[in-house]
């Protein structure tokens, strides 16, 4: 049975308040028409809209046939037309509650144990042990870099966690094709690692504070997928993390704050007594009675790294926060001692083991430094200077100025990216520290420029000639025998440095003049020299 139904007053109120739908939407009428003809011939029969008002159409057409007729078409909506009981419906509901019931209870247990953790003053660690505890399976807390900073597993201490290989979200094969898509998520996630004898489970939270991303925590086992309900859980739990973060990046802040005002006193010098800077040292948990070193931390490139890339204010400050980070956790690993920061340059007092260490061991903490920063930061030049040793508290205001004095001396003599200290230069210190570093460049060219020129052209030997001949206290002999060479040889070189540079290298003032250029221009790193 076909048939058109006009001012349908299902169609027009849909209209009205929903606007068109992509689907009929006179339930109403389908129902009472159908109802309807089943009573009149004692068999049941469903009516459909073909077109209706609706959804767009002129006309509201419908179509009646007997379940036999409908056939196969019908049976997706036979659903609709059961019959149920009004106590089955009840005892439906309530199993529906009851198990989400039980949903809601086991998360607000876990939320609660979990913000404990929080109120008792327990660290991330704690916090991701009792997750694990909960969720029996490994807990692993990452940075927003994917470092992992924190991991468990609820067996035993001594129970080595099976899945250690997978622990790092890099080694799943999904993530590292898209990992720029899962990492814009903003809800958790799962994503499935297929190995050789292995298929591991991941689910992903991130740890996020309005729009800011402060790391990740992961969920892992090789039994089974996760749940919605371990879903819904994982995400509360990304919410205590981010409390207690938060929570630590304030008092960071806080003690980078005193330790930052703490170490301009010192350095300045800006101490009533010697136990007041110390009574301020204690409070910080630090000991500054023992030796220490001052170094200073420069960025050689930060103009350029900040005008080549638009970075917004907010992301330069984040790499700043990190370059620090990164710097904070090398020393810690490296030594004891404290980082702050000074202007665009970092201060880091360094502990000595003894009174007299010597600065190789300062040198391989700073070297060290260098290759983490180099690692994690590939574009960043960075030049440490070291300052001297610091065995009484005003010794630390003469450390500081010697650091910052060997980074200028780094500079002017193009040695970026290195660690300088005065005291490489040996007594040549002196004068590097009274004198511009690049007047001295310029006295030690206008001395030997012609006969560096000179030897690059010919392929000559004067510069090392002139080096043998004034290391030997001007003897013939010695320096003909040392370079394998004749007397007559010998004589001729030294005439064509006297004729190249107006200067005879066996007069006294002239030696000193050529002895001093060789040294700057061996601690400026010539590669021309021998």
């Amino acid at each position: 049975l076909k048939g058109i139904w006009t001012n349908s007053f299902e169609a027009e109120q849909h209209i009205l308040h929903y606007g068109h739908h992509n689907e009929p939407v006179c339930w109403m009428l389908v129902g009472y028409a159908g109802g309807y003809r089943s009573a009149c011939i004692g068999k049941k029969v469903i009516y459909k809209e073909e077109k209706c008002v609706g959804k767009g159409d002129k006309h509201c057409t419908f179509i009646g046939k007997t379940i036999e007729e409908w056939g196969e078409e019908i049976v997706p909506e036979l659903a609709y037309y059961e019959v149920s009981k009004i106590s089955e419906e009840l005892e439906a509901a309530h199993h529906r509650i009851t198990i989400q019931n039980g949903i809601l209870e086991r998360i607000i247990s876990t939320h609660e144990r979990l913000t404990q953790c929080i109120l008792k003053g327990n660290g991330v660690e704690a916090i991701t042990a009792s997750l694990a505890e909960l969720m029996k399976c490994t807990v692993i807390l990452e940075d927003r870099h994917l470092v992992p900073q924190s991991s468990c597993y609820p067996e035993q201490p001594a129970t080595k966690d099976p899945l250690t290989p997978y622990h790092s979200i890099w080694t799943n094969p999904s993530f590292k094709k898209a990992s720029a898509f899962y990492l814009q998520q903003k809800r958790p996630f799962q994503i499935t690692g297929q190995y050789s004898n292995i298929q591991v489970y991941r689910l992903v939270s991130p740890i996020l504070v309005g729009s800011e991303l402060l790391g990740f925590v992961s969920l892992l086992r090789s039994e089974q997928s996760f749940s919605e309900l371990e879903n819904i859980i994982l995400e509360q739990a990304a919410s205590v993390f981010a409390l207690k973060i938060l929570e630590e990046k304030k008092i960071n802040a806080v003690e980078r704050r005193l330790m930052g005002d703490f170490v301009d006193d010192l350095l300045s010098g800006n101490f009533p007594n010697p136990n007041s800077i110390i009574k301020r040292a204690l409070g910080l948990n630090y000991d500054i009675t023992l030796p220490h070193r001052v170094l200073m931390l420069d960025i050689d490139n930060l103009t350029q790294l900040v005008s080549s890339s638009p970075r917004s204010g907010k992301k330069i400050l984040q790499f700043k926060t990190d370059f620090f980070n990164t710097v904070q956790s090398s020393l810690i690993h490296l030594g004891k001692g404290m980082v702050v920061n000074k202007s665009d340059n970092l201060i880091m007092l360094v502990q000595q083991h003894k009174p007299d260490s010597p600065e190789k061991d300062c040198r391989q903490i700073a070297e060290n430094i260098i290759e983490q920063i180099s690692n994690k930061f590939p574009k960043v030049t960075l030049t440490i200077g070291i300052g001297s040793s610091c065995k009484e508290l005003s010794d630390f205001y003469h450390s500081y100025l010697s650091a910052q004095k060997a980074i200028e001396i780094g500079k002017a003599l193009k040695k970026q990216g290195q660690v300088i200290s005065l005291e490489q230069f040996g007594t040549h210190a002196l004068l590097f520290s009274a004198l511009n570093p690049s007047d001295l460049l310029h006295f030690a060219t206008s001395q030997l420029g012609s006969l560096i020129t000179y030897d690059e052209t010919y392929q000559a030997q004067l510069i090392p000639t002139l080096q043998q001949f004034l290391s030997h206290h001007g003897s013939l002999e010695e320096t003909s025998k040392i370079m394998n060479m004749s007397l007559s040889g010998l004589k001729y070189r030294l005439h064509r440095i006297e004729e190249i540079t107006r200067q005879d290298p066996k007069d006294f003032q002239s030696c000193l003049n050529f002895q001093l250029a060789l040294n700057i221009l061996q601690i400026a790193g010539q590669d021309k020299l021998t």
